[in-house]
């Protein structure tokens, strides 16, 4: 059972609050939580040997299972007393004597009855973790000295992000490109022929076919080129709509005749390039001969030596697609290896000074089997230790015999475990995702918030930038893929095998798509749902939900999974009362069970696009521990319930309403508000001036509001306000209503009518690093102030067809790292390498990006 200890050093810690808050509690709830402490803390001086042997016996493994879910029962337990302290705070904010208040919650809450029912629950608890105490003398454990977390500046690990690197792969590129370019043979079809590349997982494959992809005399040779996630599930129908949506053309998405036909009218007579990456065989749902041949004669209407590359793990697909090549990958040389895992485990310069250090790792890389991702992932784990000791504990490590012939996943795994416990629970919890996956920090960090893996000391800490952190460390560490870094949002994926590890490391705790438990319901406490798992109409609940107890999370990570049925929801709503995130966003619910009221837990609540709902209910307002709250996309909506300033934990709160003004008071209230979204609101006017109140706010967000004329008066009091995005507010008149606005770290504005960029914008020359300009069709010219962006890192023009030139100051933006020119024609074209005019300006910025179109 992985990270027990953390949740154990979580919950005393908890334990230890209260104790010095001295919280109002009948002696004996006082007394249990007293004895609670001491046996837990007797039993956690053992947890750092249990965790190590557990690998050799299953009987501990089992015990730390028992040990973490009588700790996750103590946190609902304290969790209930926290909402009692939640209930009075809200009661005091409202306009009645501080007599009347308290009495009016006395009146509703017995004390001496809670106290009673808490001491109880309490002391279960307790007789059940001093049977766990008393079963940890069978296994000999030995208290260890814990390892100080890493003291090292994490802020230059996570902003030194290693590019990618790839090593030893150029004859395979060369090779593959030659008969990309020059094979004019084919099997079968007159147009399309196919390439296949084969190796285990961990090799590479992707990594190569991007190469090719991302080639310049590739790029040149194919009109279009496409890339689609294939996986476990090879889905003409989710093929088809996927290949689509690349070639962004518009196309008919009804039936699957229909995108047929849309999809042959986009291709036909095209030479395209398209890629198929991570082919899998499995079972039914995989990959099958009847299912290549109806998408390979889809396809065959594209242009002679038009080319499809496969990436598969499995040498029956591999040639089952007939290929006119079939290209094996093959382990990288122990040199190549070195070279790869010395580039992540020393930052540039150093390894000259860890010649010991150096010698010790041509064993780790030996066990590594030449394979990338193996020997990425431990150097990127070592690329923060520089003690011997440490090196030496990665290359004795018993994992290594205890793996049998699996040293890849071995490898994985130490990096994994090398982790704090707070990182393995962010890692873990993306279990719950499907394989290639594409993650997004604005949707993960919320639900890893609502589970209290963001610890912090103060309740203003900016959570956003805490989970941030946490993905920037796991994609140093190589455990995340990142696909781009936009300062206030990551866009992030995690490899095959890197996911199988976090199903490995999440066990009986987790039901998700890719690996229901057959046993230990009891202990499951995160749940994710598809399409499949859900009834429809039917007034039903799948079997294997009923069979769960205590459940903390409901989460929906299938885009086509509708709840469509009171019944469902209101069975999860009275079974899982301990829910702490509840998302069935993209639902077809008009309206909510009142009973949702009663999850006093629930941090996290998405209903994001739920276009027929029209009311919410008021017991809403009594959700006070929520965090998170989404009604974006709510677009039937007809108002907030006035007493949603009730909500005084929110974090993040995303709306869509048909109304014209918010309710008075709804911001007030809302002090530790920090994201907040305002989207489609087609009828609202005004934002009130009560948002001054916001002075915890770091991000807002105004999209779609069409008759949205000004922002609020006194934006100067946002003070903590970092990220500022408008987009398609057509009279929002924008050059005097941000005025007072000041130490942005990011700006974006689209769908805009902006001749010239708002002068207020140079009042955060000295803070703004990130400025993202898009559709703004009358935008001809970018200031000259521009170069005063001193910290500026990233400028992204996209589509602003009048805007030809930039600005003489550019090559002052010396901190500039990456500039995107898309759908820019004439700027483009003056940008262009060496070639064009403005190149001078601009040579000096690290990574430039020139697209002329969507297709490129």
């Amino acid at each position: 059972m992985e990270f027990a200890s953390g949740v154990a050093e979580n919950v005393l810690g908890r334990l230890a609050s209260y104790a010095a808050e001295e919280v109002c509690l009948a002696w004996g709830a006082q007394h249990e939580l007293k004895k609670l402490n001491k046996t837990l803390s007797a039993i956690k001086v053992v947890l750092q040997d249990a965790e190590k042997k557990q690998m050799q016996n299953p009987l501990i493994t089992h015990w730390l299972g028992n040990l973490k879910d009588v700790c996750n029962d103590v946190e609902d337990v304290l969790d209930e007393f926290e909402f009692r302290k939640l209930r009075l705070k809200v009661l005091i904010n409202e306009q009645r004597s501080v007599k009347a208040k308290v009495h009016q919650f006395f009146s509703h809450w017995n004390p001496i009855v809670f106290n009673f029912k808490m001491g109880h629950k309490i002391k279960e608890i307790r007789e059940r973790l001093v049977e766990i105490d008393d079963e940890k003398t069978k296994f000999s454990f030995i208290q260890i000295a814990e390892l100080a977390d890493d003291v090292h500046d994490t802020r230059r690990e996570t902003d030194s992000l290693p590019e990618a690197y790839v090593v030893g792969r150029d004859e395979d590129r060369n090779h593959i490109i030659n008969h990309l370019l020059n094979d004019t043979r084919s099997f079968g079809n007159e147009n399309v022929s196919v390439i296949s590349i084969i190796g285990f997982g961990g090799l590479g494959k992707t990594t190569l076919a991007k190469m090719v992809y991302n080639d310049k005399v590739v790029e040149e040779n194919f009109e279009m080129r496409l890339w689609i996630c294939v996986s476990d599930k090879f889905d003409i129908h989710t093929l088809v709509k996927g290949i689509i949506a690349e070639t962004k053309k518009e196309c008919d998405c009804g039936s699957l005749n229909l995108m047929k036909k849309g999809l042959q009218d986009v291709l036909r007579g095209k030479k395209f390039l398209l890629v198929l990456d991570d082919v899998w065989d499995t079972e039914s749902i995989g990959f099958t001969v009847q299912k290549w041949d109806e998408l390979i004669t889809l396809l065959d209407v594209g242009a002679k030596g038009s080319k499809i590359i496969v990436t598969t793990r499995s040498e029956s697909v591999g040639s089952l697609v007939h290929p006119i090549q079939m290209h094996s990958l093959k382990g990288l040389s122990h040199e190549k290896s070195m070279i790869l895992f010395k580039k992540n485990a020393f930052y540039e310069g150093e390894e000259q000074h860890y010649q010991h250090l150096i010698k010790i790792g041509e064993n780790i890389v030996k066990k590594c089997g030449g394979v990338p991702l193996a020997l990425v992932t431990l150097g990127s784990m070592l690329r923060s230790k520089r003690e011997r000791r440490e090196w030496l504990r990665v290359k004795d490590d018993e994992i290594w015999s205890m793996s049998g012939n699996d040293n890849i996943m071995a490898a994985l795994k130490l990096s994994y475990n090398a982790l704090s416990p707070h990182l393995k629970s962010c890692f873990a919890f993306c279990s719950l995702y499907p394989k290639d996956y594409v993650f997004f920090s604005k949707d993960i960090v919320p639900l890893w918030m609502a589970q209290g893996y963001l610890k912090s000391s103060s309740e203003n800490e900016d959570f956003e930038e805490m989970g941030l952190d946490c993905i920037r460390l796991l994609c140093s560490k190589s455990l995340f893929q990142l696909e781009m870094d936009l300062k206030t949002n990551i866009v992030f994926k995690i490899h095959d095998l890197l996911h199988d590890l976090a199903i490995s490391v999440a066990g009986v705790e987790y039901s998700t798509v890719n690996c229901r438990p057959s046993s230990a319901f009891e202990k499951v406490r995160h749940m994710s749902i598809t399409a499949n798992d859900l009834p429809g109409d039917e007034a039903r609940v799948p079997e294997f939900i009923l069979q769960l107890e205590k459940l903390r999370t409901i989460l929906n990570v299938d885009g086509n999974a509708r709840i469509s049925n009171q019944y469902f929801l209101r069975t999860c709503i009275s079974r899982f009362k301990y829910m702490r995130a509840l998302d069935v966003h993209g639902s077809t619910l008009e309206e909510l069970p009142s009973s949702i009221g009663n999850l006093s837990h629930l941090r996290y609540l998405n209903l994001k696009d739920n276009t027929k709902l029209r009311k919410l209910p008021t017991f809403i307002c009594k959700l006070l521990n929520l965090q998170f709250l989404s009604l974006e996309g709510c677009e039937a909506l007809e108002e907030l319930p006035n007493g949603i300033g009730n909500l005084i934990n929110l974090r993040f709160l995303y709306i869509t309403t048909q109304q014209m003004y918010l309710p008075k008071g709804v911001f007030r209230r809302l002090t530790l508000l920090q994201t907040l979204l305002i989207s489609s609101c087609k009828n609202l006017k005004s934002l009130g001036e009560e948002m001054e109140c916001l002075t915890d706010l770091r991000q807002l967000v105004i999209g779609n509001c069409k008759n949205l004329e000004s922002l609020p008066p006194n934006m100067k009091n946002l003070t903590a306000l970092h990220t500022l995005m408008i987009v398609d507010c057509k009279k929002l008149e924008l050059m005097r209503s941000g005025e007072g606005i000041n130490g942005l770290r990011s700006f974006i504005v689209g769908q805009s009518d902006l001749e010239v960029l708002p002068n207020w914008l140079q009042e955060s020359a000295d803070t703004l690093q990130s400025l993202q300009i898009a559709e703004c069709d009358n935008l001809t010219a970018l200031p000259e102030w521009l170069q005063k962006l001193t910290l500026l890192e990233q400028l992204v023009i996209r589509y602003c067809p009048k805007l030809s030139a930039l600005p003489q100051g550019m090559h002052c933006l010396t901190a500039l790292r990456e500039l995107r020119i898309l759908r820019c024609p004439e700027l483009r074209k003056r940008c262009k390498r060496e070639t064009g005019e403005h190149w001078s300006k601009i040579k000096h910025v690290p990574k430039i990006v020139l697209y002329d179109s969507d297709d490129d």
